[in-house]
């Protein structure tokens, strides 16, 4: 059964000793993940569902369902758009002490008393952020010379022969000289 929404990723573990599972559901703030970023702001909190399954005596899995909304300047036509974010992870914790943690990199541990998967769950959505953020696949950018928004107004920049992003190729000359020959 779940419970309340909370606003943080840190597990008591004494909520665990006496089940075997526990759902909890989190709603955070991308700020308190350290998720500021000059380029993408997101624009609602991080929404978490997470499943604890204790493993053993002190081992415990943990299933994350994480999403969230950003809003990014398409790297075409430079116009800000949204876009969800979702991203799970399930990852095993297992009790141990700072110096494992260190030499372990791919181990994940807590200290037995509590659980904090706010790291987990930034490291997760930090690797949903496209690279190239586009507003849509047909998006046409910007003219190359005039700067004209294409997916709104056509530019007198291209002809039909050479178009304007052919012109502004270092390489589209190579073409003309192979039809010279």
């Amino acid at each position: 059964m779940k419970e309340d929404v909370r606003d943080t990723l840190v597990f008591d573990m004494k909520d665990l000793r006496h089940e075997d599972f526990k759902t909890f559901e989190a709603r955070v703030s991308p700020a308190s993940l350290g998720l500021n970023y000059e380029e993408v702001e997101f624009i609602k909190p991080v929404s978490c569902a997470v499943q604890l399954f204790r493993q053993g005596n002190d081992n415990v899995y943990v299933a994350a369902d994480i999403e969230t909304k950003m809003s990014v300047e398409c790297r075409r036509c430079i116009h800000p758009f949204e876009a969800n974010i979702t991203t799970t992870f399930a990852l095993l914790f297992a009790v141990g002490n700072e110096t494992l943690r260190q030499k372990e990199a791919d181990e994940h541990y807590y200290d037995g008393e509590t659980l904090d998967i706010s790291e987990n769950v930034r490291q997760g959505l930090i690797l949903e952020i496209p690279a190239w953020p586009l507003c849509s696949e047909m998006c046409k950018g910007l003219c190359t010379e005039c700067g004209a928004e294409l997916n709104h107004e056509a530019c007198s920049c291209a002809t039909p022969d050479e178009p304007a992003v052919a012109a502004a190729n270092p390489f589209s000359v190579l073409s003309k000289m192979l039809e010279n020959n």
